[in-house]
């Protein structure tokens, strides 16, 4: 007699996110082995991410060009900004790059811009011994000011014109950070800086990143002097030699960061916290800056590997996105583990990517952190709201992502997050549906291989439906199934977007106009093979559209026992 065809329903599939180091058998069937471009939504499901949509439309640079130049590319390196009075300064620095024929460099220019509305135009700025140097800059805002710091560079003012910050004829009060036995370096030319407390902290200092050096309170033009008979007797700048304190006999700062009445100080294998640095008083008395704990064999890969939450602050050390609270509070490394689900995976990404290409920035208006790696141009985005059943945070894997960095910007009533664009003419935007090159992103989703609690019996995939929330436009999608943990079979269908509803508009009693953007339906795909473990995907174009996954049905027969 003919065996009854059954129905197995997979409720919010991949709602949990990726997990590649479970065995998928034990797994919960929310739990995906691929979200490429997703995220969970607003409302638990796994959806496509938003796009990287151009933010500079007008590049308003007048580019010097080499006779010798047939190709060029316009790269944004860094990014940072803040309010100067009562208005919004957002800065990067740009990189314009040309090659001759053969490929060579001919020509590279460096720029400090200003990104304002769809404008982005140039600041013209002191002359720099190491100009490349820029690329790699620090960008902090301070007391009503951004400071850009670069390695061997002085340090630059940015107010709304770009001046020399130490050069002595700026400020007449400015002290160069000096010791008993003469100056040390007659500019702060370091590259790791951090605003915190009053204060401006910063490492790197004559290639130096065992020292680190902070400003007297309020004031960015007076550090240590180091004298006898000091020139102010009020100049509370210092300096502070973490060479001995490293757990692990030697490091390197690579960031400087606060939280929670801390400065932070982040070696690439080791973590300094030194606590009372909010008192006002002198960091040197007796009292003041104390170095309260010392963490081993974690770190932050790179400076800009850090972010803070408000609650937290995350960065990524060589197994991925850890918490330092957690850290802190459980002496226990596995439980700051953010992105234990997909562990390996990521730890191999760290591995292989140079160091400064990897970053790590929060959106909270989306309740993300991403981890960047912007030579692979991939990222992991990882969702704050709540932790996946295994502990870890619900995690998905974005593609395309050609941008190196990126900032949280609010402004009045509007936020956003701003990207650093590679050689995409400027800085990007995370908006919209649309990619700046107008080309469409895939979407791609594929489950773990289910036994449907039955793995000794053969299955025959009948149908698969799914049913998708779409909106805006109609996109072309390919269904995908397989047996023995691949997905080797496909069918093309077309997800509709209902048209949204007009004002006074009707015509003989026909819904050709929905109520609203969104449109939930079912989509059902004929399907065919047997085997023993099953597997279901699907991936689709975002081009001006948005989707996501309700539920996907499989109807199925059950075979012989193997």
């Amino acid at each position: 007699m003919a065996q009854q065809q059954q129905n197995i329903s997979i409720s919010a599939p991949g709602f949990q996110g990726l997990n590649t180091e479970d065995s998928p058998l034990q797994q919960d069937p929310g739990f995906a082995l691929e979200a490429d471009n997703c995220v969970i939504d607003r409302f638990g499901r796994i959806g496509a991410r938003e796009a990287f949509d151009n933010y500079t439309n007008n590049d308003n640079i007048a580019y010097v060009t080499d006779p010798a130049m047939v190709t060029e590319t316009k790269q944004v390196y860094q990014l940072g900004g803040g309010v100067i009075g009562t208005t919004r300064h957002d800065l990067g620095i740009l990189g314009h790059l040309q090659y001759n024929g053969a490929g060579s460099l001919v020509r590279e220019d460096y720029y400090i811009v200003r990104f304002n509305a769809e404008d982005m135009d140039s600041v013209t700025y002191p002359t720099l011994a190491v100009p490349a140097s820029l690329t790699g800059a620090d960008i902090v805002y301070f007391n009503d000011a951004i400071y850009i710091f670069s390695k061997g560079n002085i340090a630059l003012k940015y107010t709304g014109t770009i001046t020399d910050l130490f050069s002595g004829t700026v400020d007449v009060d400015y002290i160069p950070p000096v010791d008993d036995n003469g100056i040390i370096a007659n500019n702060i030319d370091g590259n790791v800086g951090c605003s915190a407390y009053g204060r401006l902290w910063v490492s790197g200092v004559n290639g130096d990143y065992n020292t680190i050096y902070y400003s007297d309170l309020l004031i960015a033009t007076q550090w240590y002097d180091g004298r006898a008979v000091p020139v102010d007797t009020q100049n509370t700048g210092g300096i502070i030699d973490v060479s001995q304190y490293w757990p692990n006999g030697g490091d390197r700062i690579v960031s400087i960061q606060a939280h929670n009445n801390f400065l932070i100080i982040f070696g690439r294998q080791s973590i300094l916290l030194y606590s009372s640095v909010n008192n006002f008083s002198d960091p040197a008395d007796v009292g003041g800056l104390i170095l309260q704990d010392a963490i081993s064999s974690m770190g932050a890969v790179s400076r800009d590997a850090v972010a803070s939450i408000g609650s937290d602050l995350l960065f990524v050390d060589d197994s991925g996105v850890r918490s330092l609270g957690r850290t802190i509070q459980e002496k226990s490394v596995p439980i700051g583990d953010l992105t234990a689900n997909v562990k390996r995976d990521i730890s191999i990404l760290i591995r292989d990517e140079p160091n400064d290409a990897i970053s790590l920035f929060y959106m909270p208006d989306k309740n993300l952190v991403i981890c960047n790696f912007a030579n692979t141009e991939q990222a992991y985005a990882v969702e704050m709201r709540a932790p996946s059943a295994t502990g870890g945070q619900k995690v998905t894997r974005w593609t395309n992502c050609v941008f190196r960095r990126g900032m949280y910007v609010e402004q009045e009533d509007n936020v956003y997050t701003l990207l650093a664009g590679k050689d995409t003419g400027g800085a990007l935007w995370y908006d919209n549906y649309l990619e700046w090159d107008s080309q469409p992103y895939f979407m791609r989703y594929g489950s773990n291989a289910f036994t449907f609690g039955d793995s000794v019996r053969q299955k025959f995939l009948k149908k698969i439906d799914f049913t998708l929330v779409s909106t805006f436009a109609d996109a072309n999608s390919v269904v995908k199934w397989g047996y023995g943990g691949l997905l080797t079979d496909t069918a093309t269908n077309v997800v509709t977007a209902q048209q949204p509803a007009l004002y006074g508009v009707s015509e003989f009693n026909e819904a050709e106009y929905g109520p609203g953007l969104t449109t939930l339906k079912r989509y059902r795909i004929n399907a065919k093979g047997s085997g023993d473990l099953v597997r279901v995907g699907l991936e689709t174009e975002i081009a001006g559209n948005s989707l996501s996954i309700q539920e996907i049905n499989v109807q199925t027969l059950l075979g012989r026992i193997y």
